[in-house]
């Protein structure tokens, strides 16, 4: 009887970590929009009433899958520090190569858990209820670079560098051509390094060609009737406020005020009804030419706060979109033709608050660099009431607007 009930247990831990398993393989391959019970089940070859069995629900099926996924992450971070042990304390210019290889490290061999770490940020976006799981990951990476940073002559920025991180291992998932992406890579942690010491910031050859290279392939358009920039302007509306998941032609229809027969007319398979959303988001993102600031300004520490705690009502809708177009570059080779543009056309508009900052003209790389820190800041502040993140966004802007300061101050003195 005891060994009845041994491997009838047995049984069951090994259905329930099947289970896990494929939601987390599948959060790699599809998203969100493709980890439905019925795909969760014939992966883990295991019965749709098993998910209901062992979990009592398919949302806690997920929240078991993120778990998992943040043990195994642990492991991650734990196994590189070990490598790491015995190292002598180092010059701070070792510090760039080493950030380099830890985010394609990750980006490459552990793509399963860095796209689960980015659905818990698209859901945290959205429900209250994922904030908790969303900060244990916030947690986690900061407590890792701290360690990191220390290692390598930069306490006390491994928060910022958590940032980084965060913004630069989103767009390292999406691959365009290798070679150049791992050197532009190079280059962005060279210029952060830089920017950590206190010095100017070099210029990155490799990650500029990229970025001239982007400019030449940009997609056709294919919005080409104001009815289709009716209903792509809709796509992208409930693409960022549900995800995309509820992107289809019948809630496309309805929030555009159309019928589906119109919808589905100018846009007939739900391939070309993503793109078209894909496509607005990008033009929005890309070509929007807002939030700069004439060169002769140089924002106050209050208009500074103010404009970075109240961000314009736009960036609600346009930036979950942005980041649901990412990993969808990043998994679907259909979307590809977009990645170069996300990855490196990317530090308009906060090249313009840069360069408000720093009162000077501005480096691409640097707008780069001050778009990453801002967008993986922003994924902090999931689960945070308005006035937390507000606080945590002006306490960030603060310490940030010092290094970058202290940078600029470097490059006055050089040129002087």
């Amino acid at each position: 009887m005891a060994t009845a009930a041994h491997s009838g247990k047995t049984s069951e831990i090994g259905a329930m970590a099947r289970l896990i398993e494929a939601v987390i393989d599948l959060w790699e391959r599809d998203g969100a929009s493709g980890t439905s019970a019925r795909a969760i089940s014939r992966l883990a070859q295991t019965p749709v009433s098993g998910i209901y069995h062992h979990f009592g629900s398919l949302e806690q099926l997920f929240l078991s899958a993120h778990e998992q996924a943040q043990r195994e992450s642990e492991c991650w971070c734990a196994a590189r520090l070990a490598e790491l042990e015995g190292v002598a304390p180092l010059s701070r210019d070792a510090f760039g190569p080493l950030l380099a290889a830890l985010i394609d490290q990750w980006c490459e061999e552990q793509r399963r858990l860095a796209f689960a770490w980015r659905e818990c940020q698209l859901i945290a976006a959205r429900e209250d209820r994922y904030g908790p799981v969303a900060q244990r990951w916030t947690t986690m990476w900061r407590n890792f670079w701290e360690e990191v940073c220390a290692r390598c002559g930069h306490p006390a920025r491994g928060a910022f560098t958590a940032y980084l991180f965060d913004g630069e291992a989103t767009l390292h998932l999406m691959r365009w051509r290798r070679p150049v992406d791992r050197a532009a890579l190079d280059d962005m942690c060279a210029g952060w390094n830089d920017w950590l010491c206190g010095r100017p910031v070099r210029a990155g050859h490799w990650r500029q060609f990229a970025r001239e290279q982007a400019d030449l392939a940009l997609p056709e358009q294919t919005i080409s009737s104001g009815t289709m920039e009716q209903i792509a302007e809709a796509a992208a509306d409930v693409l960022a406020q549900e995800g995309m998941a509820a992107l289809t032609h019948r809630a496309v229809a309805a929030r555009a005020g159309l019928t589906l027969g119109v919808v589905s007319y100018n846009f007939r398979s739900s391939a070309e009804l993503v793109r078209a959303a894909f496509e607005m988001i990008y033009r929005k993102a890309v070509e929007s030419g807002g939030g700069t600031v004439p060169e002769a300004v140089t924002l106050t520490d209050e208009q500074l706060l103010a404009r970075y705690s109240n961000p314009p009502p736009r960036n609600d809708r346009i930036l979950p979109a942005i980041d649901e177009l990412m990993l969808a570059a990043a998994r679907d080779g259909d979307l590809r033709d977009f990645a170069p543009q996300l990855r490196y056309r990317r530090g308009r508009t906060s090249g313009g608050l840069l360069r408000a900052i720093l009162g000077r003209d501005v480096a691409p790389l640097e707008a780069a660099l001050f778009s990453g820190v801002i967008s993986g800041h922003r994924k902090t502040c999931f689960g945070l009431t308005p006035a937390e993140a507000a606080r945590a966004g002006a306490q960030a802007m603060l310490d940030l607007r010092t290094m970058v300061r202290s940078a600029a101050d470097a490059a006055q003195s050089e040129s002087a």
